[in-house]
């Protein structure tokens, strides 16, 4: 558990550098045309029940797929260690990196764009609920890290997604009830 964290740790801190380098690189050259494109209104969301659960269940959405491909991963290693995944699932689980990598790069792009675009006011938009959804990500990017070429324990592989999903529904809480 502790080297999962230290990786979530340092995947969060990579994806932070990464969104803030795409931020300034908008913010310089392209701040105006982002906002076109963007055209956040910031109206706000309506502090209700439902529509924190929507949020949650928006969010659950992108674990699934990391959960997914942590399961492709695993289903090629036996209990034992004693067999090794074969070409096809070799090919399958690089598929669903690619696509999952696609993902994270348009998030990448679509968040630091927002930041580069709208500055200061994205900012207070995006706290405090943004890296604790950052924190669930990283995490589960880390546990899929992990499994990707070693069988994992299913207990410590559960715990990390449970934490992964309790750190969402609270980030889902605070952007729906806690303004900055």
């Amino acid at each position: 558990m502790a080297e999962t964290v230290r990786l979530a740790g340092a995947i969060a801190a990579t994806l932070t550098i990464a969104c803030g380098v795409i931020g300034m690189v908008v913010h310089l050259w392209f701040a105006a045309a982002a906002r076109r494109w963007l055209a956040f209104p910031f109206a706000g969301i309506p502090a209700r029940p439902s529509t924190a659960a929507i949020i949650f269940s928006h969010n659950l959405h992108a674990l699934a797929a990391v959960c997914g491909l942590l399961l492709i991963a695993q289903s090629g290693y036996s209990p034992t260690g004693t067999t090794q995944p074969g070409p096809l699932h070799g090919m399958l689980r690089r598929l669903g990196e690619a696509l999952l990598g696609a993902a994270v790069a348009a998030n990448l792009i679509v968040v630091g764009a927002s930041f580069g675009a709208y500055g200061t006011r994205m900012v207070r938009a995006a706290l405090p609920h943004g890296p604790v959804e950052l924190a669930a990500y990283a995490l589960a990017l880390s546990l899929y890290l992990h499994g990707r070429r070693r069988r994992l324990p299913a207990r410590g592989m559960f715990a990390v997604l449970a934490l992964s999903v309790l750190t969402l529904a609270v980030a889902a809480v605070l952007e729906t009830y806690v303004n900055v």
